[in-house]
């Protein structure tokens, strides 16, 4: 348990004087208590503190790097159980305390997390235990398998979207029991969006539901997929079309295994980064339109940003019933695309990228579209579709998950940054037309 001075931080008095007083008559924490607005920012002062963020989901800027916790404002009464899950976590790193209705915890972001040399990776042992079952691909694998030691059974898969099938969930249900997995043990998901997404769906079907923890590995995964608990596998005619919706145990995302990415890969994952800027609006738009957010120095504030700003989403929508369905902006004609190609000619940021054009030119946000372009092929990203059908995009994206009966696709459009609208009609001859221009 920590027992050092605490600094608690937030954009509200009131919930910071709250936070105070739990922590106070808890006692378990010791230390004494200093309360500090964003207005009163000192992270000079809060040297040697623990530093928690208590966070009013009000749009305050988080002070990443000085932060050690970030807890939402209806969870301080569980301050000392938050705490207790970041006993052992290395110097530099933030987690974020992440709350849905189907469970709370905690998202570990920043460099060391996976050890390196003869130290093993972080592992929150308090929250987590029972004996771990490793899925991983051969990427990921053989960088950082061994570093999550003792591992009593490990499955590995190939790289690729082409893995993420039913035919693979049943290799790895099967390696599972051959490796005499229960429903006491853990499965742990290493590497990028594929492996969490099969990974995660395995665990929330074998024997009916087990647990799982997340340990992402690329850009895409540390920003996007690995939260949340959105967990499947493709069909050939649709991206995700079978899946469940399973929160990790714990989501341990060590922004240090990003220097070992491929370039394209790391563009690849960009492409998520703008999408959730576009959404947030705010600041963070305003850092990636400026060009922060490539160099590694400020990977774990980039990407604490990014998880953030979905996890506060998540909060208030776990199952996509309203809120949340604004994290598939661009998704609609991105996954159309992947469909279409046989997911096997664009990663999954690079169809998003696609994807994020076309629904700004929906959106009529031509401005922001040209923007956006100009974003993306600074990464090296792809601005137009080669040898890929237009017609055979726009008929795949009835397709969508979202679509409701025989009801049109509900698109998710942006007017401006931080201002989604989802369920948004789009008539055919628009939807056309932004997808063709994609094949110019």
């Amino acid at each position: 348990m920590h027992t050092r001075d605490i600094a608690l931080m937030g954009s509200s008095e009131q919930y910071l004087r709250t936070a105070a007083g739990v922590i106070g008559e808890m006692g378990a924490l010791g230390g004494r208590i200093t309360l500090h607005t964003s207005t009163d920012l000192a992270p000079e002062a809060v040297t040697d503190h623990l530093v928690v963020w208590v966070d009013a989901d009000d749009g305050a800027t988080v002070p990443w790097g000085a932060a050690d916790i970030v807890i939402p404002e209806s969870r301080v009464g569980e301050i000392e159980r938050v705490a207790e899950a970041i006993e052992d976590m290395p110097a530099g790193a933030t987690m974020i305390w992440a709350t849905t209705a189907g469970g709370d915890y905690p998202v570990y972001i920043g460099p060391g997390l996976l050890g390196g040399g003869e130290a093993g990776a972080f592992w929150p042992g308090e929250l987590v235990q029972g004996r771990r079952f490793l899925v991983t691909d051969y990427n990921a694998g053989r960088h950082y398998a061994e570093r999550l030691a003792p591992l009593e059974g490990r499955v590995t898969i190939m790289p690729g979207e082409q893995s993420k099938t039913i035919a693979h969930a049943e290799i790895v249900w099967t390696e599972l029991v051959r490796a005499g997995m229960t429903r006491a043990d853990v499965v742990v998901a290493l590497g990028g969006g594929v492996v969490g997404d099969l990974a995660g769906f395995c665990a929330a079907t074998y024997q009916r539901g087990v647990r799982y923890v997340q340990v992402p590995t690329t850009l895409v995964a540390q920003v996007d997929s690995a939260l949340g608990g959105k967990t499947g596998v493709d069909l050939p005619e649709a991206k995700n079309y079978v899946g469940a919706y399973h929160q990790p145990q714990a989501v341990i995302a060590d922004t240090d295994a990003l220097a070992t990415l491929p370039p394209e890969e790391l563009a690849a994952g960009y492409a998520e980064v703008v999408k959730t800027a576009l959404i947030a609006g705010g600041g963070l738009w305003e850092q990636i339109r400026g060009g922060v957010g490539w160099e590694s120095s400020r990977w774990p504030e980039i990407v604490a940003a990014c998880a953030h700003a979905k996890l506060r989403i998540v909060a208030r929508d776990e199952r996509d019933g309203g809120a949340r369905q604004v994290l598939n902006l661009g998704h609609t004609v991105g996954h159309a695309i992947e469909a279409v190609t046989g997911y096997a000619t664009y990663r999954h940021g690079e169809a998003v990228g696609l994807g994020l054009l076309a629904a700004l030119r929906l959106s009529g946000s031509d401005d922001l579209r040209a923007e956006v372009a100009e974003l993306l092929g600074a990464r090296g990203l792809p601005t137009e579709m080669s040898e890929v059908d237009p017609d055979a995009v726009v008929m795949a994206t009835a397709r969508d998950k979202k679509r409701m009966g025989e009801g049109p696709v509900p698109f998710v459009l942006l007017p401006e940054p931080g201002d989604p609208r989802p369920g948004s009609a789009v008539a055919p001859r628009e939807l056309i037309a932004a997808v063709r221009e994609l094949a110019r």
